[in-house]
């Protein structure tokens, strides 16, 4: 994760020129809010920039009803803890109707081309600046990948693959009926685990068929639905798990 340094250097700001900012408008933290969050900057960066803790930072802004949460959601994934779901995060190495390829194609009859290159592309364009994209950066841990489009849309469809391999028609109906909200994150996620222990008997043709159309309906929602996220899983059924 780039550190406040290089995100203000990627912008062309100066710390000096930051922190005079942040000073101007100190009785006005929305402002300095909604900056930070139009350009990607976490509470990490502020501390970096300020030198104050992350704690006090949080806390500041908390005094006003902003929730430093939001400055924190830019992983590119996933945004969500995700537990155990972590395995089922991997590239697509499946052939034929099942490839990178194929699925792109389904899907791209069926959504604005536009929103599928965007729905692959970084959160923060400086997050492409060394050409890696950091287990921070993903929300996955693991090693960095090529921060490319590519590694973007083969981690999508790998992850799905895997996911809706797992789940038979009835467990779909069940996990995507479920009614999340704070209380009930780890009934659902015993629910999903529990669903993905015994594989799902489909052809490949069906599976293709309901990863794309899983694709089409998470890049609508990421773009025009009520729920904003950053992460292009977040909104899947994994991701469900940790954005109730």
């Amino acid at each position: 994760m780039a550190t406040g340094q290089e995100v203000l250097a990627h912008y062309q700001i100066t710390i000096d020129q930051a922190q005079q900012f942040i000073l101007a408008n100190i009785k006005q933290p929305d402002v300095i809010f909604d900056t930070a969050e139009d350009f990607g900057i976490t509470t990490q960066h502020l501390s970096d920039i300020t030198g104050y803790s992350t704690n006090i930072i949080s806390g500041f802004f908390g005094s006003f009803g902003l929730d430093t949460v939001e400055l924190d959601d830019i992983r590119i994934l996933f945004n969500s803890e995700l537990d155990n779901g972590f395995s089922l995060i991997g590239f697509n190495n499946r052939s034929d109707v099942l490839s990178t390829v194929s699925l792109s194609s389904l899907v791209k009859a069926d959504v604005e081309i536009s929103d599928y290159s965007d729905f692959f592309k970084p959160v923060f364009s400086y997050q492409t600046d060394d050409g890696l994209y950091t287990p921070d950066e993903l929300g996955v841990p693991g090693n960095s990948v090529p921060a490319t489009e590519a590694s973007i849309e083969s981690l999508v469809y790998g992850t799905l693959i895997k996911v809706y391999a797992g789940l038979d028609d009835s467990e779909l109906t069940v996990l995507k009926d479920f009614s999340h909200n704070a209380a009930n994150i780890d009934e659902y996620r015993a629910l999903l685990t529990d669903a993905l222990g015994d594989p799902a008997i489909r052809s490949d043709e069906e599976l293709a068929n309901l990863i794309a159309d899983e694709t089409v309906a998470l890049i609508n929602e990421f773009w025009y639905g009520d729920v904003m996220v950053n992460g292009t899983l977040d909104l899947s059924l994994l991701g469900l798990a940790g954005i109730a």
